[in-house]
């Protein structure tokens, strides 16, 4: 037997963590010098509550993984005889996975017979959270850890995501656009549109004028990209603007037919970087290392600015 973890900037909906029994491990934030745990399992006050402090520009920041919160909660159905495969964020946007990875090799000591798999999922938000969904769905259908690890290795490039956010202030806050290119933004009301490359690090693909062109260049380009998409269901994850998330979800729809879409908030860990309104959607397309590709089409800016 054993039990898929994720940390909590996977972004999986209370629904889903409980339908398959994913392990979360909770991540943090700082709010103005207070050590705040980004996931709540039984509600989503605590998410509203934080998009109005990032909205009334609280002193928020991020705070590194804690190998003690991972070994703690790994440690416990370890000694229960689970062998455990872990699914992590980004290694290209945080260290929060290398933290999970050493303490399955610190617990792989202590509990030698324990079976113990990592994965640097090279995504975020809920692309991390649909590589786990798709893990558990193999885990369902009764393959073994080895298999399930395996797949998960041979999906994670396949998993698509796409993002643009409302405002350029938090991006610039987090140093990941220079001045220049905020000032010349916010003027001329510039939407980056970005996905996580190979690497899994965000970077721009393209730039709209307005949010509704942003919004349709990403459904543009998932009814492009998207493999058999009446077989797959679209996570799409938003900065506290669920209306602008279903709007992205109508304008997919559409264009292309699909089984269906899940929402939910992106976590704090992630939020304070992207900040309010950022939407993101997810879902199975062309490998990563091939799909670098710019966007082009009507409405979308020079993508030198």
């Amino acid at each position: 037997m054993f039990k898929i973890y994720t940390d909590s900037s996977a972004n999986l909906t209370n629904d889903l963590i409980k339908l398959y029994d994913v392990g979360i491990v909770d991540l943090s934030y700082v709010n103005n010098g207070e050590i705040t745990k980004s996931f709540n399992k039984d509600s989503d006050e605590p998410i509203k509550k934080f998009y109005e402090y990032l909205r009334a520009k609280n002193d928020l920041t991020t705070t590194c993984a804690n190998v003690d919160d991972f070994t703690l909660a790994f440690e416990e159905d370890m000694k229960n005889g689970y062998d455990i495969l872990y699914i992590g964020m980004s290694s290209g946007l945080s260290a929060t996975c290398q933290m999970g990875e050493k303490a399955l090799k610190l617990l792989k000591k202590k509990y030698p017979k324990i079976k113990t798999y990592f994965v640097d999922s090279l995504l975020a938000s809920l692309g991390e959270g649909l590589l786990v969904y798709y893990a558990c769905l193999q885990k369902e259908e009764g393959r073994s850890i080895e298999e399930v690890y395996k797949f998960v290795e041979n999906t994670k490039m396949s998993i698509n995501s796409l993002f643009t956010v409302k405002t350029l202030d938090n991006l610039k806050r987090g140093g990941r656009i220079s001045k220049l290119t905020y000032f010349f933004g916010t003027m001329t009301d510039i939407k980056p549109v970005m996905h996580v490359n190979e690497k899994g690090k965000l970077v721009s693909i393209g730039k709209a004028i307005g949010r509704k062109r942003s919004l349709n260049a990403i459904a543009e380009k998932v009814a492009k990209d998207i493999i058999t998409p009446e077989e797959q269901t679209l996570f799409i994850s938003h900065g506290d603007c669920l209306e602008d998330a279903k709007l992205l979800a109508e304008m997919i729809s559409k264009k292309i037919k699909v089984q269906g879409f899940v929402y939910n908030y992106i976590d704090p860990v992630i939020g304070i970087h992207s900040g309010p309104d950022t939407l993101a959607v997810f879902f199975i397309g062309p490998s990563r290392v091939q799909n670098d590709t710019v966007l082009t089409g009507s409405g979308l800016a020079d993508s030198r600015i």
